[in-house]
C-alpha cells in the first residue's frame, strides 16, 4: 500500500527533513510512526498524502509512483486517502453533518447518498444523532471523532493520522486508538504518527522510528498486545 524507496526531502534553504528513507506498509496493515519533534514524521505523511513531493527517491501508493502523477491526477488519488489531523481542522460555522459530508460534496455525491454515508460514518465513530450540532458544542474528543468520520466517509483504503491523540487525555486517546484498530480489522491500511509511546508499546503493530530524518528502526513495538482499558494508565 505504501512504499518508500531511498526517499529524501530537502526544503529551500537546505534543511533535510528526510534522508534516504526505506519502508513498506502492506495493504490492511496498521503501523505507528514515532520519533522526536522534528524527526520528519509530518513530512513523511505529507509525502504520502501528495501534499509534498520527494527531492530524491520514489514514493508508491497502491502501486502508483507519485513521481509520475500529474497535478490533474492528484485529486483522484487522494480519494483513496483519509487524513486525520491533531487540530481537527473542522469548519466551525458548519454543522457536524456538513463537516463530514464535505469530501462527498466535492466528489459530486447526491444529497441522498451523502446522507447515508455521513450517518454510517458518524455511527462508526460513536456520534450518531449529533448531525445538527456545531463543533463548538462538542468536546475535544468528539471533535476529533468528527474529523475521523470525515476521513472515512468515502471509505478510503488508507488512513493517515498525524498526532491524532496529541490534545487528548489518556482515556480519550485510548478510545481513538481503539477506533483505528477497528478500521484495521476490516482491512483498512492505517499509518499513525504519534508521540504517545505508552499506547504504541501496548499494541502489537510495527513501530517505524525516525531520528533526524532517517529511519532507524522498523520492528514490532515492544510488549504483547492486549485489549486496552483505562486502568492501563
Amino acid at each position: 500500500m505504501i512504499r518508500f524507496e531511498q526517499v529524501s526531502k530537502t526544503y529551500p534553504g537546505g534543511f533535510q527533513a528526510l534522508n534516504r528513507v526505506n519502508f513498506h506498509v502492506a495493504a490492511g496493515e496498521l503501523a505507528f510512526l514515532t520519533g522526536h519533534s522534528g524527526a520528519g514524521k509530518s513530512t513523511l505523511l505529507r509525502l504520502v498524502a501528495l501534499m509534498e513531493r520527494p527531492t530524491l527517491g520514489r514514493v508508491l501508493i497502491n502501486g502508483h509512483d507519485l513521481n509520475k502523477i500529474s497535478r490533474r491526477q492528484v485529486p483522484y488519488l487522494r480519494r483513496d486517502i483519509g487524513m486525520i489531523f491533531q487540530d481537527h481542522r473542522l469548519l466551525m460555522d458548519k454543522t457536524v453533518f456538513d463537516n463530514v459530508a464535505l469530501p462527498l460534496y466535492i466528489e459530486g455525491y447526491t444529497q441522498s447518498e451523502a446522507r447515508k454515508r455521513v450517518q454510517a460514518a458518524l455511527d462508526k465513530v460513536g456520534l450518531g444523532g449529533q448531525e445538527r450540532k456545531y463543533p463548538i458544542m462538542l468536546s475535544g474528543g468528539e471533535q476529533q471523532r468528527v474529523g475521523i468520520a470525515r476521513a472515512i466517509v468515502n471509505k478510503p483504503p488508507l488512513l493517515l493520522a498525524d498526532e491524532p491523540t496529541g490534545n487528548l487525555d489518556p482515556s480519550l486517546s485510548l478510545e481513538i486508538m481503539n477506533l483505528f484498530e477497528s478500521f484495521h480489522q476490516v482491512g483498512v491500511s492505517v499509518l499513525i504518527a504519534t508521540h504517545d509511546l505508552a499506547l504504541v508499546a501496548r499494541m502489537r503493530h510495527r513501530n517505524l522510528v525516525l531520528r533526524n530524518g532517517a529511519m532507524i528502526d522498523d520492528g514490532l513495538a515492544s510488549g504483547a498486545y492486549e485489549p486496552l482499558d483505562e486502568e492501563s494508565f
